[in-house]
């Protein structure tokens, strides 16, 4: 199976094609891995030359550090598109938690990007601003909830932020080893109920759905499912 080509006037752009490219590796690095990949692979699925790739990509790493760049790219994408929805900050950090699991069960640039990071050969170049922007998205969600009066006093926000991301990664990794990703969201909520008991107030943490959000539902508060 092959990548849709998009193209302009019968030919491809260079903005598509690296498209394409980075797209097709992250399902060839999903599949087989950073050392098993394929460059060939790559270009078969992008149906483009290899000189097309170089064009691009000047060796194997950088086409890797593409696909990370571009799951660090859906992180902010999957935020924005929460947005503000009027209800509890502390929900919309559980919502975003949630629908990046689900992503992660059907999106390979996500599943990719999460394996390629902890790469030997990449940890040191990407691992750390990789994890910087995961931390201040959370961290971000964290201080609207401290405005809201939603976190225990002396809460230092910036390390449950990262301790956060932490064990969001350490659950990945977690549900990858044991059973795939598809477990990762079924993990979830036990994951939230440990964190949530040194982090908010019990006021706020019985209001709190520790579960996806509901297909195409208006948020109007949250619902209660500990």
């Amino acid at each position: 199976m092959t990548l849709e080509v998009a193209v302009v006037n019968g030919k491809r752009t260079g903005w598509q094609t690296r498209g394409d490219l980075v797209a097709a590796a992250a399902e060839v690095f999903d599949r087989d891995g950073f050392t098993g990949a394929s460059l060939h692979d790559v270009c078969a699925r992008a149906e483009v030359s290899k000189g097309a790739l170089y064009c691009h990509f000047p060796s194997k790493n950088a086409l890797a550090l593409a696909v990370i760049e571009r799951q660090s790219l859906l992180w902010h994408e999957v935020r924005y598109e929460l947005g503000d929805r009027g209800g509890m900050p502390t929900q919309t950090l559980v919502d975003f938690s949630f629908e990046l699991a689900e992503r992660m069960c059907a999106d390979p640039v996500l599943r990719a990007g999460s394996r390629l990071v902890l790469e030997a050969g990449l940890f040191e170049v990407a691992a750390a601003s990789q994890f910087a922007g995961s931390v201040a998205i959370v961290r971000d969600l964290l201080r609207d909830a401290e405005k809201a009066g939603e976190l225990l006093s002396g809460t230092d926000v910036r390390y449950a932020a990262e301790a956060i991301v932490a064990e969001l990664t350490g659950t990945h990794l977690l549900s990858l080893a044991m059973a795939g990703e598809t477990e990762l969201p079924a993990r979830l909520p036990q994951m939230w109920r440990l964190r949530l008991l040194g982090l908010v107030h019990e006021r706020v943490r019985v209001r709190l759905r520790l579960a996806p959000q509901p297909p195409h539902s208006m948020s109007k508060g949250p619902v209660s499912k500990r």
